[in-house]
């Protein structure tokens, strides 16, 4: 097939892909937000600082309403949607000083500019404010726990060999949880195409949803996290793997119990001698004798320009374990072997380069126990 010709039925059908699985999403989204503002007064005074907050936020064009606290009144920001309008109502405490008080804000007179900024992104975001740079991406806990559970379901079928955005179709990820190509996924596996290297390589049957989809966009580069819309839902978003972009979604969880039992094959007691083989063909023989999964993280290995079908290992005769042999080969080329679990509690072996950080999401999820 003519290179340009497969290039345009490419982006055709991911285009066509991108459409129709955002029209699978929930309906019913938020189309227009109104924000008030409520500020509580202190008993001993505040007349003057509260008239000049009224006329500060008339210029904002929001509605302020100053009262005295009520019982167990104090600083809350709160949203509620009926149909596609969205209330926010954000109370503060007035201060003496004249400063008000919000959860997580404080402004005074002077930061008019931070004021507003703030009251663009409630209206935007709604109560929850904008998810960047926030901890479980900007989800709350229920949100995360739901969106987890989601993706825990498992695919029992694999989707190696297809082209990435069928293998993502095929995952039949849920309607309620559409997938969104970002403008840089999509250009940049535009121009994987045309160096022909757009397939899911893993044969990743079995392990869960979120785990067979991070690791058939590693393949290529890419990766995935859940965003929190303006309106309120939550998509799954598609973004090329750059360091400066807010994390993805990792690709493994800590193991939650011993790994000895999670991966037994690996702790086996053997023979091992190997002579000067290509690393590739060493970690799929492992597999096959261990009956363990182990995938490697093909992304990394392309932007540090390792081969592993080049990389020769060597190990000499020795009664140990495959665990300890691996590490034994792999650790003086600058590559290490870790052990992950998915989603769904199965166990893998990932095969990735020295010195990669790990997303923070998985730093407070337990901790696993190795040789």
């Amino acid at each position: 097939m003519n290179r340009s010709i497969g290039l345009s039925i490419f982006t055709i059908a991911l285009t066509s892909a991108v459409i129709t699985t955002a029209q699978d999403g929930p309906v019913g989204k938020v189309r227009s937000t109104t924000v008030d503002v409520e500020l509580l007064t202190d008993p001993n005074g505040g007349a003057l600082q509260a008239q000049q907050w009224r006329t500060q936020f008339e210029q904002l064009g929001i509605a302020l309403k100053v009262r005295r606290p009520v019982l167990n009144d104090k600083p809350d920001v709160s949203d509620r949607v009926v149909g596609t309008l969205r209330y926010v109502t954000a109370v503060g405490q007035l201060e003496r000083s004249g400063k008000i008080v919000f959860p997580g804000k404080a402004f005074t007179f002077s930061d008019a500019p931070k004021l507003k900024e703030w009251l663009d992104e409630l209206k935007t975001y709604g109560a929850q404010g904008s998810p960047n740079g926030k901890p479980l991406w900007g989800l709350t806990e229920k949100q995360f726990k739901v969106t987890y559970d989601v993706l825990t379901a498992v695919l029992k079928t694999s989707v190696a060999g297809k082209d990435l955005p069928d293998a993502v179709t095929a995952m039949e990820l849920p309607a309620n949880l559409p997938v969104r190509w970002s403008i840089a996924a999509r250009d940049y596996l535009e121009r994987r195409v045309a160096d022909g290297k757009i397939t899911a390589v893993h044969d990743t049957a079995g392990f869960s949803k979120a785990t067979v989809l991070a690791i058939a966009l590693n393949d290529q580069g890419l990766g995935f996290r859940p965003n929190r819309t303006p309106e309120g839902t939550i998509e799954l978003l598609i973004e090329p793997q750059v360091a400066d972009r807010q994390e993805l979604w990792p690709v493994g969880w800590p193991v939650q119990q011993q790994v000895t039992n999670v991966l037994p094959g690996m702790f086996v007691m053997v023979n091992v001698a190997l002579e000067k083989l290509p690393a590739d063909e060493v970690l799929k023989d492992v597999a096959k004798a261990t009956e363990t999964p182990i995938f490697v993280d093909r992304a990394e290995f392309e932007r540090r320009d390792i081969d592993l079908t080049k990389l020769l290992v060597s190990h000499p005769l020795k009664k140990t374990t495959w665990s300890l042999a691996l590490r034994a080969m792999l650790v003086p080329k600058r590559i290490n072997r870790e052990y992950w679990q998915d989603e769904a509690g199965r166990g893998f072996v990932w095969i990735t380069a020295t010195g990669k950080p790990r997303a923070a999401a998985v730093k407070d999820v337990g901790t696993s126990k190795a040789e």
